[in-house]
């Protein structure tokens, strides 16, 4: 009688845990270091991640701060599991894109379906002014291979000697799903200080030639003014825009700082009028960020803020959630404030990442002080805890109604003392995420290597796999329908259902004729 290998036992045994594994929770794979910097005082900051829809590979960028203040891209083929430089989206002599560890994102990339590769940024050169005189540029950065090589123009060519127009931060990108030509850009131009000539601006350029060249910038904003704008274009489409108005001046804010959105269904000629969805917070240090299903008429956004506008009374004690509102007609109506964030315990929640897998399935990313022992609560301000932050990661599968338990994403605390992400400097940005319907990616910034008072930062990233087996055919020959067993009905009946099944396969090869095949 032909043998069975105990190979093919043992996997029949290893498929049946790893089906059975997911009903436990999801789990993520180790932290993987991605920049290689020795330098002591580096500050490596606001890092973004995306997948290339085509390959399924990685490209991470950022910048170091306190060092070369360059826009950095690094690349993986392998699933996360290791880094290397990308190619270089600068142009000379505009290679200072971490001007005065300006808070985040200090680089923005989406991938267009067909592969290529876009990211935007702001650069100036270094002009030694100080921050407000700096002309500083908006660049966009197109490549075919991953980030291997970029060729980069510019979207808007910042006057010098005018710092309303001048000053130019938070670039993002978005790209149209049906159209791979259609490239826009959002950004906040102007200053936001008591000399300000012109309100500050939620501009918004587009290109319908792959962001080759670019039209003049539309502004969102009515008299309040605006931060920068967060970006999403639907499968019709359509692109959607919200940004966070800026009332007041930093040391006098006054509540409420609106969400305001608005759509437009003409490649960004005209836009719908302005709806006020959210009150918005005043301690929210970013604007929200918005993602589109790509098969639906679902919109999702996201942001951090104080759930009640009385986080500027003296002695108000509130902390700092994650909130999400889903338009499931494609930004005609919206759904009521849900709370992220897992309200167990009181501790803020920062800068939630968001990203939607071609499957529709929402995840969302943020830093999280849940577990830090000093459990500081800074409700007002800009800079942020001091104490020690995780990666927490939470999804929906249908649709934003009901959302996952969050679960922690990096393997050990993030002590905030240290670094540029706080203490004063407020570099960072939304925690990086992307996704594929098997994995989710994370990336950010971390400090577990900084010694003595250096407050060294890196990069970090890590995986949650989502679908460790494929329930159909094996190469152990065991039915897909078997193998969904495992996953019904337990563990054990899955086994033992397996183990007859070569058993039978045995006996019946044993049976037939020499040189007749086995019954499939």
């Amino acid at each position: 009688m032909r043998s069975r290998p105990a190979s093919s036992i043992v996997g029949v045994v290893a498929l049946a845990v790893a089906l059975a594994g997911p009903a436990a929770g999801l789990s993520a794979t180790g932290a993987v270091q991605v920049t290689n910097d020795p330098a002591p005082l580096r500050s490596h900051s606001s890092p973004q991640i995306a997948v290339n829809p085509k390959t399924g590979e990685l490209v991470t960028v950022e910048s170091d701060v306190r060092g070369n203040r360059a826009c950095a891209v690094h690349l993986s083929t392998d699933g996360g599991r290791s880094w290397f430089a990308g190619g270089d989206p600068m142009t000379k002599p505009f290679n200072d894109c971490g001007f005065y560890a300006e808070y985040g994102p200090l680089a923005h990339m989406a991938f267009a379906n067909d592969g290529t590769l876009y990211m935007t940024f702001v650069a100036s050169d270094f002009l030694n002014r100080v921050r407000n005189f700096t002309p500083r540029h908006v660049f966009l950065a197109r490549s075919a291979d991953s980030g291997r090589s970029f060729t980069t123009v510019k979207v808007f060519d910042a006057p010098d000697g005018n710092q309303d127009r001048g000053l130019n931060k938070g670039a993002l990108v978005a790209v149209d799903p049906t159209n791979p030509q259609r490239v826009y850009v959002g950004w906040r131009q102007g200053v936001f200080a008591a000399d300000a000539k012109e309100k500050l601006k939620s501009n918004v350029a587009a290109s319908s030639d792959g962001g080759r060249t670019f039209g003049a910038p539309v502004d969102l904003t009515d008299d309040r003014g605006a931060d920068f704008p967060g970006l999403t274009v639907d499968k019709t489409g359509a692109i959607h825009a919200v940004y966070w108005v800026r009332t007041g001046l930093p040391n006098n804010p006054v509540p409420p700082r609106p969400i305001v959105y608005r759509r437009s269904v003409d490649q960004g000629k005209t836009w719908s009028d302005p709806v006020d969805l959210d009150p918005g917070g005043v301690a929210a240090g970013h604007p929200p960020l918005l993602a589109a299903d790509p098969k639906t008429s679902d919109i999702y956004m996201v942001w951090n803020a104080n759930a009640e506008v009385q986080n500027t009374v003296a002695g108000f004690n509130g902390d700092l959630d994650l909130f999400l509102r889903v338009s499931h007609d494609a930004g005609k109506t919206w759904s009521d404030r849900v709370v992220l964030s897992d309200e167990t315990v009181k501790a803020n929640q920062y800068e939630p990442g968001i990203a939607i897998a071609p499957n529709g399935t929402v995840h969302v990313a943020w830093y999280d002080f849940r577990n830090s022992p000093t459990n500081m609560l800074v409700t007002t301000g800009h800079s942020g805890d001091t104490g020690i932050s995780d990666v927490y990661y939470t999804s929906s599968a249908d649709h934003g109604t009901t959302f996952a338990p969050p679960i922690r994403v990096n393997d050990r605390g993030i002590d905030r003392s240290k670094g540029v992400w706080s203490n004063n400097i407020d570099s960072k940005f939304n925690v990086g995420v992307a996704a594929t319907d098997r994995e989710v990616f994370f990336a950010w910034q971390d400090t577990r290597n900084a010694l003595g008072e250096s407050g060294s930062e890196d990069i970090y990233t890590s995986t949650v796999p989502l679908a460790p087996v494929t329930v159909g055919d094996s190469d152990n020959g065991i039915p897909g329908w078997t193998l969904l067993l495992t996953g019904l009905f337990g563990l054990g009946l899955g086994i033992v259902v397996a183990w007859l099944m070569v058993r039978r396969r045995d006996a019946e090869a044993a049976a037939a004729p020499r040189g007749a095949p086995a019954r499939a």
